[in-house]
């Protein structure tokens, strides 16, 4: 019954299955809203058959996990993820993510390079700093280097940091720390900021998930309860997305002292994201303008930080149309505005937010449907008709979260949602298109079945 339902496979010499990709409408409406940002993995093997599965996730407008497929793979070689971000795009309308986070598998840079080349790649912060622990023994070492890692500083900064670091603790001959820092465009923010990642910086999002699975899956599951029960995994948290989409519909009490660009910032961003731009608001208080410079359309402003004159930043405003870019490279990072941004709005006496510092993906209207119609004009027609039936079945889902609250709502619910039911089914045959669900029937069982069919095999309805 669902349109977008999108499955592939390949089966090996002995007519056994190989690779395996699935992903639904709702995930792959979620991807045309969220696929800036793809991280996964592929540590997670509790299944009967040992076979990697890769969880490839998201963050969604709640800056929670949002899923966008699974892969089982037959091994973890070139060919077999080559395949995997092959058969992914497919699915996906052929859109690309920005910015990819994984582990620090060799292999898996490899089949980004070939088949990604134009996203940025990231390791796994969590990863590397495991690996750090492997390698070089020593917990003093560890928090210095997570500081090179994830601090916010100049590739000129990170450079004599990590100079000084690897001089401390006499590590210029270690194989391990020499490699890394060949790689340093791979995992330091100093070289990583300013490229998009929705504020992720490791692969969290498939450990939490894997940890998520653990509750519905069991070591020993045959193949068809193994997926069965990953779909109930993915339905408790698209309930759980109702969930914040209905904490999101009440407003909490402003406390910062920008209480007009507080109130707009809690209008339009989701409960979640709010609390991440109130805190920006809240570290605003630290700041103090120190310079201010006219320009001819624009003025320039140099920030410093209370007790930290040392550290600055220089915040650019436009006055003709309320644009302000800093040199932090916060939002174009995490696509929230800073809180240097909020000093400057408050220089200007700005009573909300500057639209070019609202990104769609974070506010409350990040899957408005209302929309597709001008998003999918290029689209072929079936990718319209998942894009429609993924939309209705989020509203939906927020229909149900309501509904089921009491008794009078379910009922009244059950039977609206009948009678509407009913009328569509009718409209549909009157238009030619009446589904047979014995014809769905027939395909699912062919796939299963027929040993004649070609070693790949594509299911689009």
């Amino acid at each position: 019954m669902d349109p977008g339902f999108f499955c592939k496979y390949t089966v090996d010499e002995n007519k056994r299955l190989g690779n395996l990709f699935w992903t639904d409408s709702i995930s792959r409406f979620d991807y045309s809203c969220f696929g800036d940002v793809l991280a996964f993995d592929s540590t997670y093997k509790i299944n009967a058959y040992q076979k990697p599965l890769v969880i490839l996730v998201g963050t969604n407008h709640h800056h929670r996990t949002t899923v966008f497929g699974f892969g089982l793979l037959k091994d973890e070689t070139l060919d077999t993820y080559t395949w995997l971000l092959e058969t992914f795009l497919s699915a996906m309308n052929n859109k690309k993510p920005l910015s990819i986070i994984t582990d620090c598998d060799k292999v898996i840079r490899q089949a980004i390079k070939k088949i990604l080349p134009e996203s940025t790649h990231r390791f796994c912060s969590w990863h590397v700093e495991r690996n750090a622990q492997e390698n070089v023994q020593d917990e003093q070492f560890i928090e210095s280097f997570k500081d090179c890692m994830l601090n916010h500083m100049t590739p000129e900064e990170f450079e004599q940091q990590w100079m000084t670091l690897v001089e401390k603790f006499g590590l210029q001959d270690n194989d391990w720390v020499n490699k890394m820092y060949k790689k340093r465009d791979l995992w330091a923010e100093s070289f990583l900021r300013g490229q998009f990642f929705a504020g992720m910086h490791s692969s969290q999002l498939c450990q939490s998930m894997n940890s998520y699975l653990n509750c519905f899956l069991q070591s020993r599951l045959k193949m068809f309860e193994f997926v069965r029960q990953i779909d109930k995994a993915v339905s408790w948290i698209r309930y759980n997305e109702a969930k914040d989409d209905f904490e999101s519909s009440s407003i909490p009490v402003l406390s910062t002292h920008l209480e007009r660009l507080e109130k707009h910032a809690v209008q339009i961003y989701t409960r979640n994201v709010f609390y991440m731009v109130r805190s920006e608001i809240q570290d605003e208080t630290l700041l103090i303008v120190s310079g201010c410079a006219n320009e001819v359309d624009r003025r320039v402003y140099t920030l410093t930080k209370f007790r930290n004159a040392h550290m600055r930043w220089i915040v650019v405003y436009w006055r003709k149309d309320h644009r302000i870019q800093c040199s932090c490279k916060g939002f174009e990072t995490v696509g929230l505005p800073c809180s240097h941004s909020f000093s400057v709005m408050k220089a200007e006496h700005l009573l909300s937010i500057p639209d070019n510092l609202i990104l769609r993906r974070w506010t409350k209207d990040a899957k408005d449907s209302k929309d597709l119609a001008v998003n999918s004009c290029q689209s072929p027609n079936d990718f319209i008709e998942m894009l429609r039936f993924a939309a209705l079945t989020a509203d939906c889902r927020k229909l149900c979260f309501y509904a089921s609250k009491t008794s009078e709502g379910y009922r009244k619910a059950k039977m609206e949602i009948y009678q509407l039911t009913r009328r569509m089914e009718e409209s549909s045959k009157i238009k030619g298109g009446s589904i047979s669900s014995v014809g769905f029937s027939e395909r699912r069982s062919s796939i299963v079945s027929d040993p004649a069919r070609k070693p790949r095999t594509e299911i689009h309805n």
